[in-house]
């Protein structure tokens, strides 16, 4: 897999989320603790908003779209509407989908989201990477034609994935997204990373 990693800008003394972005991210928390025993919030986890949100202020002028790999409760396609990109989510579960669609409507009513499977129908998975016991669901619908659009599409991709998930992500990047597409992912050790992918010919 051949990717281009992309530095980002020194995030040590960077400035905090603007007043509406913190209760955007309150509000998140507080839904998180009042229904984290709910089945659909199940596979869901919360990166880091205000450093996520830190590298999308370093991207504004440089990419116009963005778009939320399984984007929960739709926090950083917020954020990222909020920053005055074309922003959208795609989330397989309906529940979580319609809360994202009541936090957009308070922070960033310009936020689409879809509800459905990431994952390209073109994507063809390789057992290279990995043994295809994921936690990423494969079998619904696919989002991208609520949206009306295509992964290639998008200028920049954001996930936050599962560990063992990683190089499946990167591969569905470099498959199937455009060829100057940008991919952002957030590690919980290692925070945040940018990469670019090539596609294959």
């Amino acid at each position: 897999m051949v990717y281009e990693l992309i530095e980002l800008g020194d995030q040590t003394g960077r400035a905090a989320l603007p007043p509406r972005m913190q209760a955007l991210s309150s509000e998140a928390g507080e839904i998180w603790d009042r229904c984290q025993a709910r089945r659909e919030f199940r596979g869901f986890v919360a990166a880091d908003y205000e450093e996520i949100y830190q590298v999308l202020v370093q991207l504004q002028g440089r990419v116009a779209n963005v778009l939320e790999w399984g984007s929960g409760l739709g926090v950083i396609t917020i954020m990222a509407s909020s920053l005055g990109f074309d922003a959208c989510g795609i989330e397989i579960e309906s529940q979580l989908v319609d809360l994202s669609r009541g936090l957009a409507e308070r922070y960033g009513p310009q936020a689409r989201f879809a509800t459905g499977n990431f994952i390209p129908d073109d994507y063809e998975w390789s057992p290279e990477y990995g043994d295809g016991d994921f936690r990423t669901a494969s079998e619904a619908a696919s989002g991208y034609e609520e949206l009306d659009m295509e992964l290639r599409d998008f200028d920049l991709v954001y996930a936050y994935p599962w560990p063992n998930e990683q190089p499946m992500y990167r591969d569905i990047m470099q498959q199937c997204g455009g060829r100057n597409s940008l991919y952002l992912d957030y590690d919980a050790r290692e925070g945040a990373i940018l990469r670019r992918f090539g596609r294959r010919p």
